[in-house]
């Protein structure tokens, strides 16, 4: 807003602590805002600039009072150059952080508020600070996110803010073109690399093919030869032509149709010899059967026979029952002998034992001379038989074994009947595979002869067939093999131009690093000249700085604020003593509270007096500046506050009541500000404004 502004009026509602509408009437004054902590002071300052600028100080703070059904709206009148300006700003419901903010002209009509206050704007210092201006040059759409709100207020004082945005945007575009150069270099190298690799195990491949080519010569073969071999060994297999089953099909489809014609050929061959060999082997099978049965049957009849004439012999015309009956009367005859012999050998005994020229038999009684009975006894014992143990024994042995020749003939029988049994099966087995008519051995011998032969040719059959078939397969690896070198051929040449592409992306990517580069030499030159401009302009922005903190903290040694040079272009606020001979330089963290908060202060102070300054001030708010202050730096930051607002408009809250009523009629013309203590808090209403112009 040209000219600048001065607020008239301020009227809040539904914002925060406040419920009922509550109303400021500045009339162009300054405001002090009087009050305990609580007492809705800080309300009054947010309310302003949630009003100006639709933004809080903190993210994420509660802008509606959520005790209260109306709307959340804040009001603010404007006087620039005599002209009245309603700016009205209302929360929309539903929308975080939304407002819907409308400027009428004095004539009530809706102006757009970007064309009547383009250059407004607001930068706080610590909590509840904020300076409004309006800079004479149109900032940057967007201010540099790495700069503390020191920087950026020295930066718009010295009307530096843009080239500062700007080296700001270069670094930010340059560390997003060096991460864009660092990833893509890595992507490109490994890009590089993968098709390097890839080539390299293609040619390798390749060349193992052709240390031993396929196609046995040096000629390379071209794919339509290739293709015409492959057409011609299916063909071969199949017995068909592919120009009409397969027109126009590539080379890889025909070593397909290779290998399918192929494995059923040697499926359909192999399976209807096998099958029928297997049936000779089966036929052959059951002849053997029933020649074997058949030859043991033979044997088994020989077997029979011999043991048969051997019992014939052996029985020589009698019968089993004969020799047993011999037996048992030869056996009888040698008992009678026996105990003849024994009762013989017993009288003899008696007889020597007995003295006497006569003596009686003790057999029968009689008597006799001794030499009679001797001689008599003697006769008796000659004339007993002597071999019948020896021909009992014959006996014997001859019935064992007549008993063992009848067994064996009985087994033979058996075995002959069980083998008659399993020849008829057997023959039953011959007729059913269609081989009746089979009478004798010499028959069944004859067949399985002719069968054998027969097998003999189907084998031979087979292992010629297996033969082919594998000169077949033979033929068809390696034209597989001469498939696989086109393929490799293909992806060589296809590797080949996405590798003349890749060239065509490097050569992009080293554009693009140039880029980089002649943005960092940009960089180099903004940073270099404002430096230069800083190393002029901040020596200046140091006395007036250190000149209001001297005033502010009375010091008694670090008495000067200065702007480190050494970290140029970067703001760093420094303190220093006047009397230290070596000039040495620290950081603010060696003062006090009070001191502290006077650094915070200073800038603004020190920028909002100067009628020269690059930017134009139109309003200072200051929520609780006199923390960490005593009762004397309390009243000179009133002084200060004094010889500010005589160029701007001043909004101050703070709890120092009793100081400030003391201070301000010293500092401030009569009639030139406003007294405003928030009291009667309630939780229906917030709290009253009462308004008392000083």
């Amino acid at each position: 807003m040209p000219g600048g502004f001065r607020i008239q009026n301020v009227r809040i509602e539904g914002f925060r602590g406040f419920t009922a509408r509550r109303e400021i009437d500045l009339d162009g004054s300054h405001a002090f805002l009087l009050g305990q902590n609580g007492s809705g002071k800080s309300s009054v300052i947010e309310a302003i600039r949630w009003g100006l600028f639709g933004s809080m100080n903190r993210p994420n703070d509660v802008v509606a009072n959520r005790g209260y059904s109306g709307r959340c709206r804040v009001e603010i009148v404007l006087m620039s150059e005599g002209k009245q300006w309603n700016l009205r700003r209302t929360l929309l419901r539903g929308v975080t952080g939304g407002s819907d903010p409308v400027l009428t002209d004095e004539n009530g009509e809706v102006r757009n508020i970007r064309e009547i206050m383009p250059q407004l704007d607001s930068v706080e210092s610590g909590e509840g600070t904020h300076i409004i201006f309006s800079s004479q040059a149109i900032p940057v759409g967007r201010q540099p996110a790495d700069l503390s709100s020191f920087e950026r207020t020295v930066f718009r004082h010295l009307g530096l803010a843009n080239p500062r945005a700007l080296l700001s945007r270069l670094n930010e575009v340059i560390s997003r073109q060096e991460l864009t150069e660092n990833n893509l270099g890595s992507r490109l190298t490994e890009a590089r690399s993968d098709i390097d690799k890839q080539i390299a195990v293609l040619a390798r491949q390749r060349g193992t093919i052709l240390r031993i080519p396929p196609w046995g010569g040096e000629c390379q073969p071209t794919v339509s030869e290739s293709e015409t071999k492959v057409r011609a060994l299916i063909k071969e297999v199949t017995g068909q032509a592919t120009d009409d089953t397969l027109p126009g099909a590539s080379l890889e489809a025909l070593i397909e149709e290779a290998d399918v014609s192929l494995k059923h050929q040697r499926d359909q061959g192999k399976t209807k010899l096998t099958v029928e060999d297997a049936e000779l082997q089966k036929r052959l099978a059951s002849l053997k059967k029933l020649l074997d049965i058949q030859q043991a049957v033979a044997n088994t009849r020989e077997r029979l026979s011999n043991v048969q004439t051997e019992l014939e012999t052996a029985l020589n015309g009698a019968t089993v029952d004969d020799l047993r009956n011999r037996l048992e009367q030869t056996r009888m005859a040698l008992d009678t002998v026996n105990l003849t012999r024994q009762v013989m050998e017993d009288v003899s005994s008696l007889v020597s034992r007995v003295q006497g020229g006569e003596l009686k038999c003790p057999v029968c009684e009689k008597e006799y001379p001794r030499s009679d009975l001797e001689q008599m006894l003697g006769n008796r014992l000659s004339e007993l038989p002597g071999n019948l143990s020896e021909e009992l024994a014959m006996l014997q042995a001859n019935l064992k074994r007549v008993e063992e020749l009848e067994g064996v003939s009985l087994r033979f029988a058996r075995d002959l009947d069980e083998l008659d049994k399993r020849s008829s099966a057997a023959k039953a087995e011959v007729d059913s595979a269609g081989q009746d008519g089979i009478t004798d051995l010499a028959d069944v011998e004859a067949l399985a002869s002719h069968l054998s032969e027969r097998r003999a040719v189907i084998r031979k059959q087979i292992e010629d067939q297996e033969r082919w078939l594998e000169e077949i397969n033979t033929q068809l690896d390696k034209l597989k093999e001469e498939e696989r070198f086109h393929q490799l051929q293909k992806e060589l040449v296809r590797l080949e131009g996405v590798k003349t592409r890749f060239e065509r992306v490097e050569r992009a990517y080293q554009n693009l690093v140039s880029f980089g580069l002649s943005l960092r030499r940009v960089r180099l030159g903004v940073e270099t000249t404002l430096k230069e401009r800083l190393v002029t302009d901040t020596p200046v922005v140091s006395r007036n700085l250190s000149r209001l903190f001297s005033t502010l903290t009375h010091h008694p040694w670090y008495d000067q604020l200065v702007i480190a040079k050494d970290g140029l272009p970067k703001l760093e606020l420094k303190v220093s003593s006047s009397q230290d001979p070596l000039g040495i330089e620290e950081p603010i963290d060696v003062l006090n509270g009070q001191s502290e908060r006077a650094v915070e202060l200073a800038p603004y102070f020190t920028f909002g007096q100067e009628e020269d300054a690059p930017t134009e001030v139109y309003l200072v708010m200051l929520d609780d500046p006199t923390q960490a202050f005593d009762e004397r730096h309390t009243e000179i930051l009133v002084e200060c506050l004094g010889e500010l607002g005589r160029n701007v408009q001043l909004i101050v809250a703070s709890q120092e009541t009793a100081r400030f009523r003391e201070a301000l009629p010293k500092s401030f013309a009569k009639g030139s500000y406003v007294i405003v203590e928030p009291t009667n808090w309630s939780r229906e209403a917030g709290p009253e404004l009462a308004v008392e112009r000083g």
